[in-house]
């Protein structure tokens, strides 16, 4: 099987080949995701009844109550209640970088997209009009664009709820969506490469060596592909094989993994598309930071994390005054 190589800026910050520049490398995956991931971990499965219907997430204010979801009926998930302190928290975590931003010992420990961006603003002929738009960019980020437009689009039946419709119960748990749904070990070959071949030559099984053009990923309007994460072909990722019918690579990057679909990739300020909540509801069954394979080729581990081990290791999800 051929090696999984991995760019600079898909490693952990520790690893001494790391390398973050903002203005090449994808949105990073940043420490709110590995969070509000951690949050749905430990929140457990969502329930078909918390799900939303007709809400429009764009109406989402977070300073008008007739705005919010989850009123009446509807019971909050869990983890969104995690999710939703972990956002609050990150605001007052991140004031000491805007507090010393001409201190690159303390941007070293700056979330590296914030850290870079500050960097920029710095730099620029009115500095603390920029410094002060980053920091109303990203509080509007966390208190609005991440509950509202993100995590309340997600967690709807048009959404979720797509992918588990055909699950057995009213609150499908790991095994239950891992039976219309399904983590793949894939070896994903470029269009020049004979899959056949490629299989026959490494004793391969060749159900599991694709072209990554066979992948919904590249089949959409504006695809992206493996190639702008610095991911050469071939390499052994795990593949999304949803109730839907679509197949979305799960690309490491950031010291986790984030989903190729459009809905992840078409804005960068989007933390959880519908196949990363589902990967969430999977791992806390499992109790693990690594996503199962549940058929094909054994993929590395790195391939398989879906959580950084650093933050997994430091996170506590907490909600105080939420009980379900």
């Amino acid at each position: 099987m051929p090696s999984l190589v991995l760019p600079p800026g898909a490693l952990a910050h520790t690893d001494r080949e790391y390398e973050y520049d903002v203005e090449r490398d994808p949105a990073n995956v940043e420490p709110i995701e590995h969070q509000i991931r951690l949050d749905f971990i430990r929140g457990g499965p969502v329930r078909r009844d918390q799900l939303l219907g007709s809400y429009n997430p764009w109406k989402y204010d977070p300073t008008d109550p007739a705005t919010l979801p989850w009123q009446g009926v509807k019971q909050k998930p869990l983890g969104l209640a995690y999710a939703e302190t972990s956002c609050a928290a990150r605001i007052h975590e991140e004031k000491r970088f805007y507090d010393h931003v001409d201190d690159d010992a303390t941007l070293a420990d700056a979330p590296a997209f914030l850290a870079a961006r500050l960097r920029i603003a710095r730099e620029q002929p009115n500095p603390e009009q920029a410094l002060e738009e980053e920091r109303q960019r990203r509080e509007k980020w966390y208190r609005e664009l991440i509950p509202g437009p993100n995590l309340s689009q997600v967690l709807k039946d048009s959404s979720y709820g797509s992918l588990i419709e055909t699950c057995i119960g009213s609150t499908p748990d790991a095994d239950r969506l891992l039976e219309p749904n399904a983590f793949v070990g894939i070896v994903l070959v470029d269009d020049d490469t004979d899959p056949d071949t490629f299989a026959r030559d490494r004793t391969l099984d060749s159900t599991y060596v694709l072209r990554e053009s066979a992948l919904s990923h590249t089949q959409t309007d504006d695809p992206v592909r493996l190639a702008d994460y610095g991911i050469d072909l071939p390499a052994p990722l795990l593949v999304g094989e949803y109730q839907s019918g679509s197949q979305y690579p799960l690309i490491p990057w950031g010291d986790a993994l984030t989903c190729a679909c459009p809905y992840k990739q078409s804005a960068p300020w989007r933390v959880m598309c519908k196949h990363e909540l589902l990967a969430s509801v999977v791992c806390g069954g499992r109790d693990s930071i690594f996503l199962p394979v549940s058929r094909g080729i054994d993929v590395p581990h790195r391939a398989r994390r879906f959580v950084s081990p650093e933050i997994a290791v430091s996170h506590q999800s907490r909600a105080e005054g939420y009980h379900r």
